[in-house]
């Protein structure tokens, strides 16, 4: 049972990222093209700066809330979802105070201002974070709920897109709409929740509230390194460079994340059920994992193979002969996916599960270090390239400290 669970699972988070997927090969370059890349730029700039509002939003309940509602008894879990969710809730309120104290402060002292209906429209997606408790889903092993509400709001909002983003000035609406596919499905989730959990949501307990940050806190500062070196460089750039450089490195960066999106969505699946079978039988758990790490290996080898070897080709027919400059990034960073998947395993769903919340930190927060010294030079030479070259190298550094961590500890890697 808990293996055809498992694989219903994998299924639906495979379908759910195999249609997003498809969905933005068709949807990012009609953007891309319609947009442009200067407006298409400014809002991945601004996406980058709601990812540090994700960051701090999700604080690392989207790791130990699924942990924890797979391992508890079925009395348990309406006090661990309330917990979980108004603990997220109290979290959007700071982090947005705090948010509009800062800017105001900078705006006056500094003269710094931002794109605010930008900011605003972008800032949609937060409030979609927010309502749809996605780590409950993946908690209790339905997946499928996640990806059939994702692929709703999904469908609804690029319909949206097609019908009425038609030109540059429309980036403002094209922004709003891409956020709202959280929204929708934030909102129809909680119909679905109360069918299959009628009074579920109870009010908050503060000792259980202390108790939930306390336990993430190690899973928000690996988030926050890991934050460091991923969306932390498009702002980077945008700052050092301009809209338009940003709109390259953008170009090929969504190529690679639909790939990454499709990987984690493997992995998203896993972690709830390796939780559980390490419990069980630690011997089990590595054997799969091993089995799944030779997966990744062969396929991650031959994806970026073709995705080199393909890039000159596949950016004009894509995006347009307006973001050739993108294809030096997109073959720099074609095996990028392999090593996020390699990384992820060894990380996410081999360390997490046995305890290993404290080194698992320690190597994303060296990361992320790591990137920031060389982020600055790298920029400074190439530009959006530079940005690929650091992305590359951070997530290599990731991979093979975890191999070192691995093999010396005899976990994983050898017996």
């Amino acid at each position: 049972m808990k293996k055809s669970r498992l694989l219903e699972n994998i299924f639906s988070m495979v379908t759910l990222r195999a249609m997003e997927y498809i969905l933005s090969f068709i949807l990012v370059p009609y953007l891309l093209r319609v947009l442009g890349p200067a407006q298409y730029g400014a809002i991945a700039f601004m996406q980058g700066i709601i990812g540090y509002f994700n960051i701090c939003i999700t604080y690392g309940f989207n790791m130990t809330a699924p942990r924890d509602i797979a391992q508890a008894k079925e009395k348990d879990i309406p006090r661990l979802f309330s917990t979980y969710f108004w603990s997220t809730v109290l979290l959007w309120v700071g982090v947005t105070v705090l948010f509009f104290a800062g800017y105001g402060v900078l705006q006056t002292v500094w003269s710094v201002k931002l794109d605010l209906p930008l900011f605003f429209a972008v800032y949609t997606s937060i409030i979609g974070l927010v309502i749809f408790p996605i780590w409950y889903f993946q908690g209790i092993q339905e997946m499928r709920y996640i990806t059939i509400l994702n692929m709703v709001g999904r469908f609804v909002t690029m319909g949206l897109i097609f019908l009425f983003v038609r030109n540059p000035s429309d980036y403002i609406l094209a922004a709003l709409l891409q956020s709202c596919t959280p929204l929708f499905a934030g909102i129809l989730c909680w119909k679905v929740i109360h069918d299959m959990s009628p009074g579920i949501l109870h009010r908050p307990v503060w000792s259980d509230m202390k108790k939930a940050y306390k336990e993430g806190w190690q899973i928000f500062l690996s988030t926050l390194a890991i934050n460091l070196y991923t969306t932390s460089d498009v702002v980077i750039l945008g700052v050092l460079t301009n809209d338009t450089i940003v709109g390259y490195y953008s170009g090929a960066d969504k190529l690679i994340g639909c790939i990454k999106r499709a990987v984690g969505a493997v992995n998203d699946a896993v972690y709830p059920y390796i939780s559980k079978v390490m419990q069980e039988s630690r011997e089990r758990g590595i054997q799969f994992l091993r089995k799944q790490l030779m997966v990744y290996t062969v396929c991650g080898v031959v994806g970026g193979v073709v995705l080199y070897l393909l890039s000159p080709w596949g950016i004009p027919l894509l995006l347009g002969p307006k973001y050739i400059p993108s294809i030096g990034p997109l073959q720099i960073m074609s095996f990028v996916p392999l090593v996020v998947a390699m990384s992820n395993v060894m990380g996410y769903e081999t360390m997490l599960p046995l305890g290993m919340e404290k080194i698992y930190s320690k190597v994303l927060l060296v990361a992320s270090v790591f990137n920031l010294a060389i982020i600055y030079p790298l920029i400074s030479w190439g530009g959006a390239e530079g940005t690929s070259w650091a992305v590359f190298c951070t997530e290599t550094l990731v991979t093979v400290m975890m191999v070192g961590i691995l093999w010396k500890k005899h976990i994983l890697i050898r017996n």
